[in-house]
């Protein structure tokens, strides 16, 4: 005590009030998540294990899933065990097994059998209808804070598919007895909720967030999920735990990379290698766990497949490229006007996608979507009829019975495409044509913001950039998601130069008329409110000092208000003219969603559609869709929106460039966290890629001019050669 008590005092005052800070906040945040899990350990509520359960490791001795008239079941094969983890200690708790006995019985299986931990064995006969079986266990009973059920029987071969059949099982609930005393939190759980918690606190003192603000943050969050959980509003889930693994690793990866870089930042300049290989690590680490944990192997969580595709062909449209690129890279050294820079993206952007997709799948690929796919709104024109008011008055009626797609989105895209076939015919290729052109004007967003935020040199570097990204390169033959990306991007960028003075009246319009026509595509374009708060507070604090907040704050209240009354205008519009209604379609679009993606299989729907069906499930795609994401963006690109990060922070986030990084990072964020998407991140969050291309060319637009070209072409050469064994290997047509 004495030698810690002198260390002590060897510190500045300064020094010494930020410890003490730092102790306070983190010890807090330790004792609020304590209390909180002793609080949901006790609320009552059981802990489900479902027989469509995508945590494996809960079911031994199963079969596969079936479909009856009680529901899904899983066959037993005669000595099966069933675990819910996490359940905590409890004096008592009922175990309560689901089982349906009709078939059972028809092969002479009469009583079942039934072992909760280490408890006497119970037999009991086999009821033909679904019936529930509860036994009671005692806290002696339980192996550690899991408890498991074992359900043994006899079991015979069926005939027609050999396998062991024993009884049906159609599900198992477990639920502490509070009444009968205290619950004590399971140790892993509470570890797990501890490691989010301070986790995600230490991020944001790292990032330079106040202490005091971040521990009410991170209070209020933890606070807001143990009230779904304590009121019933959203299960825990029982693989929970383990869903939650890959997110603990992804938040202290993050801790310690941030850490990492702010010790490197302190000595020398930070070291983008070091970035590089930091960014490769984590997202191969944590596709490793994912994998470990879903039973998957190949690239997922990626929205692809292993479908190797080798051709010598593929050498034309790499020398396209290599053309294309040298071209770009001469035309840097000098001064450029707008015209020559767009007119070299768009054939950037149209050509190399084509013909990479020619060279690898054949000459017909680029129509292969819309000409196959059965997810598809080209089969959904039909129900337009020449009547386009009509069609949207009636939407939601015929939802259920469109496409994939059309049933999930708005309106806009089947009508996009009637609109096609009234104009060119019927038919996959003017479609496929079109969208692909249109999809390749989505890089001249980021030549637009790159103008406008650093001029000629930074508008061609973020058009090379943008065209290059293996998300542009992939999906802009591959899927309708291309032209709703470019609605939603251009809406951001009008937004974002909207917030800059003088305060343009135009761009907020733009920005406006943008998002309503994206909403009207994609519910997707919702997530822009994330940008768009980000983008206004960063406006608010950068413009302050230089006009007076209560100027500036009217004049971001002005333009937001602007940018909203045109979309609001414009739906109540369509209501009054249709009857279609946005909010209700999104509402119901959710619905269909989640019924279509077995989102509500394991617990069913939750009181809003807008709530995840359970944690683990929460979870489980929350995870996978930001490595999908991050894994596309590529690790050197990611190495420099890390360097441009610490800049900010060291410029408080003054300049453009750290505003637009900021809203772009709440935005990528915000749609994580909302757990609103299924996967298929990298096509459905292309609309971000613009913002990164001007990102990670205004980082590599640093130093000497000869530097700067030669870090153009190397960033350029690996994401090509990125795209390339991509382009070689996946399947990514969806």
């Amino acid at each position: 005590m004495a030698k810690l008590s002198q260390v002590w005092h060897t510190f500045h005052e300064p020094r010494r009030l930020a410890l003490a800070q730092a102790t306070a906040a983190y010890l807090t945040i330790a004792l609020v998540v304590i209390g909180l899990n002793w609080l949901v350990a006790n609320a009552g509520w059981p802990l489900t294990v479902a027989p469509a359960s995508a945590s494996r490791w809960l079911l031994a001795g199963l079969n596969q899933v079936e479909t009856g008239e009680g529901g899904d079941f899983r066959w037993t094969d005669g000595d099966s065990q069933i675990c819910a983890e996490g359940v905590g200690y409890a004096p008592r708790s009922l175990a309560t097994v689901w089982l349906a006995g009709a078939y059972a019985r028809s092969l002479g299986t009469e009583t079942v059998t039934l072992v909760a931990g280490q408890a006497t064995p119970v037999t009991v006969p086999l009821a033909p209808e679904l019936r529930r079986y509860t036994i009671l266990t005692g806290a002696d009973q339980q192996t550690g804070a899991n408890v498991c059920v074992a359900i043994q029987s006899a079991a015979v071969r069926d005939p027609n598919n050999p396998r062991w059949l024993g009884v049906p099982f159609h599900g198992l609930s477990v639920t502490p007895l509070a009444a009968a005393g205290a619950v004590t939190p399971a140790p892993a759980g509470l570890a797990t909720g501890l490691a989010l918690a301070i986790g995600w606190l230490a991020l944001l003192h790292l990032s330079g967030v106040p202490l005091l603000f971040a521990t009410s943050l991170v209070t209020l969050v933890s606070s807001l999920v143990v009230y779904t959980l304590a009121g019933g509003l959203v299960p825990f889930g029982a693989g929970t735990l383990r869903w939650a693994l890959p997110t603990v690793a992804g938040v202290w990866a993050g801790v310690i990379g941030l850490a990492g870089a702010q010790w490197l930042n302190a000595r020398r300049p930070w070291n983008e290698l070091a970035g590089v290989i930091f960014w490769s690590v984590a997202l191969l680490g944590t596709v490793w766990l994912l994998q470990r944990i879903s039973g998957y192997s190949g690239v997922w969580p990626l929205m692809a497949r292993i479908d190797p595709s080798p051709t010598w062909w593929v050498v034309v449209p790499i020398g396209f490229a290599i053309l294309w690129f040298a071209i770009g890279w001469r035309w840097l050294a000098r001064p450029l006007q707008p015209v020559p820079v767009v007119v070299y993206t768009l054939l950037g952007a149209f050509i190399l996608p084509v013909a990479f997709d020619i060279a690898v799948h054949g000459p017909d690929a680029p129509i292969a979507l819309f000409r196959d796919s059965p997810y598809e709104y080209l089969r959904d024109t039909p129900y337009v009829a020449g009547d386009p008011l009509g069609f949207m008055a009636n939407f939601e009626a015929i939802a259920p019975t469109l496409s994939v797609h059309g049933s999930t989105h708005p309106p806009g895209a089947i009508l996009f495409l009637w609109l096609i076939e009234q104009v060119f015919g019927p038919g996959p290729v003017a479609t496929s044509w079109i969208t692909i052109g249109l999809t390749a004007l989505l890089p001249l967003v980021a030549v637009w913001l790159g103008w406008r935020l650093g001029g000629s040199r930074l508008a061609l570097a973020a058009g090379m950039l943008a065209v290059a990204l293996p998300g542009q390169m992939v999906y802009s033959v591959t899927s309708l998601d291309g032209v709703f990306s470019l609605l939603i991007a251009a809406g951001a960028a009008a937004f974002f130069l909207a917030l800059e003075p003088p305060y343009r009246p135009w761009l907020a319009v733009v920005a406006g008329l943008s998002i309503a026509a994206a909403l009207f595509m994609t519910y997707a374009a919702t997530q822009l409110f994330f940008f768009g708060v980000a983008a206004a507070v960063l406006a608010l604090a950068r413009h302050s000092p230089q006009a007076g907040w209560r100027s500036t704050l009217l004049a971001i209240v002005r333009q937001g208000a602007i940018a909203a009354g045109v979309i609001v205008t414009i739906y109540a519009l369509i209501f009054r003219a249709t009857g279609f209604n946005v909010i209700s379609a999104a509402r119901t679009a959710t619905q269909i969603n989640g019924e279509m993606m077995g989102r509500f299989r394991e617990y069913g729907p939750p009181p809003t559609p807008f709530l995840p069906p359970s944690y683990d499930y929460y979870l489980r795609f929350a995870a996978a869709n930001l490595v999908s994401y991050l894994v596309f963006v590529t690790p050197w690109a990611l190495a420099a929106l890390s360097a441009l990060y610490m800049r900010a922070r060291s410029e408080r986030w003054q300049p453009a460039w750290a505003a637009l990084l900021g809203a772009l990072g709440a935005l990528v964020l915000g749609m994580w966290l909302s757990g609103l998407f299924n996967r298929e991140v990298e096509r459905i969050w292309m609309f971000t890629y613009p913002l990164v291309a001007v990102l990670v060319a205004y980082h590599i637009l640093t130093g000497e001019t000869a530097q700067q070209r030669w870090r153009l072409a190397l960033y350029l050469a690996l994401t090509l050669t990125f795209f390339v064994a991509m382009k070689l290997t996946l399947y990514t047509i969806w």
